[in-house]
């Protein structure tokens, strides 16, 4: 030992003042004399936090093999003072190895942030460095990392073992079998970027894993080593409890070439899961492939919703080449039910009755729908069971073609319009329904004639509440639409005389102006409210009949017609209103008169 370190040594062994022991801590590593190991170590158990950071610092700067193991103690990694403990992980990062993977690790949960970053960036840059030997000894220390709960740790983790590539495939399938679910999804990511195929049993195994992090992460793996080994154990997980699971798969399957086609039509046609049926569908129609399209097409009838909307949205991904077979779906069977009906109501003979019912059950008419249920309340049990057979091929009958027109409006080609206006006679509501806001996707101006024709003869409301709503899209310049949406102001429901209010407003036809102020007067709040909109969007042309309407015997017609005067700024409406002043004794009326005359004469001047 030099007389110079011997100096230091001795101040930071006696002397009473922290700075100065600070200051011969720090003299002691500069000097780079491992004789000062010793008396360092010892300054790290000192009452002082600052002369203990100084005493860490100078540890790393003498190269002492024993130090890494001595700043890995708990009085340092576990110290209460942040700064120490972050000194610490700043010093480790310099001079240890892969043996500090793991303490280090740990540092990153610290709770003070400043440490936590620390820990980060020595995590960081170790990673680096152990990419820059990939043997398995350092693909070990990068598994150890997997657990880190920080994302980009994470990522840069698994990265970095995908890029070791085969002489990391050993240890990453070990790695699958550990009992911490971070290191198996973490392995199987890393997996998935080396891409060999012999890999695919293992993550296939990892498939029925209980975590849903590892399934996902096999899941997302096997999409980059396209292997038919995969697909039926794939497809097993579109049947999935999670979601995201089965979501997941529907995107690898999609991602494997059109030969997992012929799999997939297989399973669909054996699924009895409304997930799994749901999501073969979603995974087929990402080929839209055309052996796959019929038998998405049988699945618009499907009994759970979930299959039918998967089965739209697959068929709407192939455009124009579905159209002609969805159109087929919408035609109606020409026998009429009527006789089967009646036979069914009056016949005592059980076995003819048996035959009317499945005959019933044949024709697919929903107008059987109220007499088969009342057959099907009596005690025997073989017309029970018919009865619910027939009701079931009606109902898939009926969703079939109610999906198609839904499929047909997504689709949005003018080629589907007749076929969608022969919905509009459809025997079942829900397909009209169907039908009128499918003509809406399609927005053929063409289709209006058949739509206003509908309104006079429909008797369900909801289907003359999208007829109009349709009506008010795609009908303007069309005189049908207009005298449809007229007539319909005096329908039963207030929500289609609201509508038709509304869709008036958008036609913008001069000849719904009178209509449209005499609906001011309506008993429903709504309607006059949508009255009123659609008379100011008209402007000038609706004038004259409110001017007129200002002599009502409905305080809320005068009330509302002088503010839509107001509102549209016509001098011609200033004399009439200054007329009403003079004799009108309802304090609301006149406070709406007075509001449009201040506003007209702003307008004069």
């Amino acid at each position: 030992m030099t007389g110079t370190s011997k100096k230091w040594t001795e101040q930071l062994r006696r002397d009473k003042d922290w700075k100065l022991r600070r200051e011969a801590a720090l003299a002691l590593g500069y000097l780079g004399e491992a004789s000062s190991y010793p008396d360092l170590v010892r300054s790290l158990d000192d009452p002082d936090c600052a002369v203990r950071q100084a005493a860490i610092l100078s540890i790393g700067r003498l190269g002492v093999s024993e130090a890494v193991a001595e700043l890995t103690k708990p009085k340092v990694l576990a110290s209460e003072d942040p700064a120490t403990r972050r000194t610490a992980i700043a010093v480790l990062g310099e001079i240890g190895g892969v043996a500090i993977a793991d303490v280090i690790s740990e540092s990153i949960d610290d709770p003070d942030w400043t440490v936590k970053i620390e820990a980060i960036s020595v995590v960081s840059k170790l990673i680096d460095r152990l990419s820059e030997n990939a043997v398995p000894e350092s693909a070990r220390a990068l598994v150890r990392m997997l657990p880190i709960d920080d994302p980009d740790i994470r990522e840069k983790t698994i990265r970095a073992l995908g890029e070791f590539g085969q002489s990391a495939m050993h240890v990453l399938v070990e790695a699958l079998g550990v009992d911490s679910k971070c290191v198996r999804s973490g392995a199987a990511a890393a997996l998935g970027l080396v891409g060999d195929p012999v890999t695919v049993s293992a993550l296939v195994h990892l498939l029925t894993d209980d975590s849903k992090q590892v399934r996902l992460s096999a899941i997302s793996a096997l999409g980059n080593i396209p292997s038919l080994r995969a697909v039926a154990p794939l497809i097993d997980r579109l049947s999935d409890c999670d979601r995201d699971v089965r979501d997941a798969a529907v995107r690898t399957l999609s991602r494997m070439g059109d030969g997992v086609v012929d799999p997939l039509v297989e399973a669909l046609e054996l699924s009895r899961s409304e997930e799994g049926t749901a999501g073969i569908i979603k995974a087929l129609a990402g080929f839209e492939d055309g052996r796959s399209l019929i038998p998405i097409l049988n699945h618009l009838g499907h009994t759970f919703m979930t299959v039918r909307q998967a089965a739209i949205d697959g068929v709407v991904r192939y455009g124009k080449r579905a159209i002609p077979d969805l159109v087929d779906m919408l035609l109606l069977n020409k026998v009429p039910v009527e006789p089967l009906v009646k036979d069914l109501r009056t016949n005592r003979h059980k076995r003819n009755r048996l035959r009317t019912i499945r005959a019933l059950g044949e024709l697919k008419d929903s107008r059987a729908v109220p007499a088969l249920k009342k057959a099907g309340q009596g005690e025997d049990k073989e017309i029970s069971e018919a009865v619910e057979e027939a009701l079931r091929r009606i109902g898939s009958a009926t969703w079939s073609r109610a999906s198609a027109t839904e499929a047909l409006g997504q689709i949005g080609d003018p080629e589907a319009v007749p076929a969608l206006l022969r919905c509009l006679r459809d025997p079942n509501s829900t397909v009209r329904l169907r039908g009128a806001r499918a003509l809406v996707g399609v927005g053929d101006p063409g289709a209006a004639g058949g739509l206003a024709r509908i309104l006079k003869t429909e008797e369900d409301a909801e289907v003359r509440l999208q007829a109009v709503g349709a009506l008010g899209i795609i009908g303007i310049g069309n005189p049908a639409a207009v005298r449809a949406c007229i007539n319909a102001l005096a329908d039963p429901s207030r929500s289609v005389r609201s509508r038709a209010a509304q869709a008036l407003g958008r036609l913008a036809s001069p000849k719904a102006a009178l209509p449209l102020v005499k609906a001011l007067g309506d008993s429903y709040w709504s309607v006059r409210r949508d009255a009123e909109n659609s008379l100011t969007s008209l402007g000038p042309r609706a004038v004259p009949p409110l001017v007129e309407s200002l002599t009502s015997r409905k305080r809320t017609v005068r009330i509302r017609a002088a503010r839509i005067l107001g509102i549209i700024g016509d001098r011609r409406a200033l004399t009439p209103l200054r007329k009403l002043l003079k004799t009108e004794k309802d304090a609301s009326v006149v406070t709406a008169a007075k509001a449009a005359v201040a506003k007209l004469t702003e307008i004069e001047e």
